[in-house]
């Protein structure tokens, strides 16, 4: 998608549709929207009045107009929450979106609200956003030319430099080569192909490292290595360094680690048949982190950042781990398997430890843990545990910047006696009651740096369409990463 900086007034744009949000308060105009529904002739006024577009049942509409410079006028429900780039985001998700298979090449988009250039920059990923269209990948023979037309250039009005949307647009295919990733099918990618998807990576200056069956066992990772041995397809551990990593102050390295399942059947512990075909998406926290890392060596390669993705699948083969089974973990602890779907966390610990043998003083890691972090928090929301909360309330800032949504959970560390084994020092897994905040304890107890859990499960991708993005992945985390790294370099 091209994107453009318009300094023309939103009356006199010139495009194919001019998005407008309508926001909860608008029940009386205030001056600038009055100002363009008099150039429009009152046809914004009487499409609400008539019944056209109401806040509270619709997410948009769209009607034809006469003396703008645009054909048509699209209404956009100014979502509830907050000013700044969550909202801008979502606006021009569900802008494009509406859009698809539409005639429209170019909409202009007028946010309101004075945005500055993180709005704007929300704005251009949450455009790019709204033409995603996850069958692409693969194709389907059904759909004609006109299905597949989708907006191709975006307009911001409103006060947006040229330069930042062009990074911006940058950031915004970083969001969607992560997004491909994460829904791509396990039999067309499992750790083998991840790791060459890594190489790739070389092209755009990257370092990268690919550890196997036999380097990961002379360094210990039985904790890794446990959940993958009854696949198929071997674990493979991915390490991608930025240039920036090499040449940064040794006290100042940050790690970013996503868990990497590509399938995640539950192993022995199988999971319900009812919607398992999703666990796909459970590789989405390891491509985040290899998006996050593409896009920063586009953006700003001199940051010092190294993104680990350790790769599995999580069968219930002849050799897979049982429940019972005591795997030693890399940094010498040993760990009672009492669940075998609780595999997330076993892969995340020898990643993250041999993360900070590496050099790493700072670490994020992100992944899709627990069922419970959706069901607590739905779609929206990721949740986050930090030590110390410092560092989190830098991840915060982050994903606030970019137009995510976080919350931070508690790290209850009173909790940790409940996880104690009578056989190896900790269990993978035990009760359900505050088991959101044990897969968080359970991390904790492996690392010694900052450390920034997210648990992503809800968000990362979605189980039905949504009026501002199709089922399936969303690219969740990639542009927090980003913006964190970016922080991260300029303290440094």
């Amino acid at each position: 998608m091209r994107v453009r900086a318009a300094s023309e007034s939103p009356a006199t744009v010139t495009a194919d549709v001019l998005a407008v949000p309508i926001y909860k308060e608008d029940r009386e105009f205030p001056a600038d929207l009055a100002e363009l529904d008099a150039a429009a002739g009152g046809a914004i006024r009487r499409a609400i009045d008539w019944g056209e577009f109401n806040i509270v049942e619709h997410n948009s509409a769209m009607f034809e107009v006469s003396g703008l410079g645009a054909a048509r006028i699209l209404l956009v429900n100014g979502v509830r929450r907050g000013r700044g780039p969550w909202r801008s985001r979502r606006i021009a998700s569900v802008a494009t979106r509406r859009l698809q298979g539409r005639g429209a090449q170019r909409l202009a988009l007028w946010l309101r609200d004075g945005e500055d250039a993180d709005g704007f920059t929300a704005a251009v990923v949450g455009a790019v956003q709204g033409t995603y269209r996850p069958w692409a990948t693969y194709g389907r023979v059904r759909d004609t030319d006109a299905m597949n037309r989708s907006v191709e250039e975006l307009v911001l009005v409103g006060g947006a430099e040229q330069a930042t949307l062009e990074r911006a647009a940058i950031l915004a295919d970083g969001v969607e080569f992560g997004r491909t990733l994460a829904n791509r099918a396990s039999n067309d990618l499992y750790p083998e192909k991840m790791a060459e998807v890594a190489r790739g990576l070389e092209a755009d200056g990257c370092s990268v490292e690919i550890l196997d069956v036999a380097q990961m066992q002379a360094l210990g990772m039985n904790a890794l290595l446990g959940v993958g041995q009854g696949a198929a397809h071997e674990p493979r551990l991915i390490a991608i360094r930025l240039p920036g990593w090499e040449k940064a102050d040794p006290s100042r390295r940050l790690a970013i680690v996503g868990k990497g399942v590509c399938f995640d059947s539950g192993g022995i512990s199988i999971k319900p048949s009812a919607s398992m075909e999703e666990m796909k998406h459970d590789k989405s926290g390891a491509a985040a982190v290899v998006a996050a890392a593409r896009t920063l060596a586009r953006l700003d390669p001199d940051v010092p950042v190294m993104a680990v993705a350790p790769m599995v699948e999580n069968m219930p083969g002849g050799n897979a781990q049982r429940p019972g089974d005591v795997v030693k973990a890399m940094n010498g602890k040993t760990v009672e398997v009492t669940n075998t779907d609780a595999e997330g966390r076993l892969i995340l610990i020898d990643a993250m430890h041999w993360a900070e043998t590496q050099g790493a003083t700072h670490l994020v890691d992100i992944a899709t843990l627990t069922g419970i972090q959706a069901a607590a928090f739905g779609n929206l929301i990721s949740a986050y545990f930090a030590k110390p909360r410092e560092w989190g309330q830098s991840v915060q800032a982050a994903g606030d910047a970019t137009g995510e949504w976080l919350w931070e959970m508690p790290l209850a560390t009173e909790y940790r006696p409940s996880m104690d084994s009578a056989h190896a020092d900790i269990i993978n897994s035990g009760s359900r009651d505050a088991s959101l905040i044990k897969s968080a304890i359970f991390l904790h107890d492996f690392v010694t740096k900052p450390w920034v859990h997210m648990d992503i499960a809800g968000p990362a991708y979605l189980s039905a369409d949504k009026a501002w993005s199709p089922k399936g992945a969303v690219g969740t985390g990639v542009t927090t990463l980003v913006r964190l790294a970016q922080d991260f370099a300029a303290e440094s």
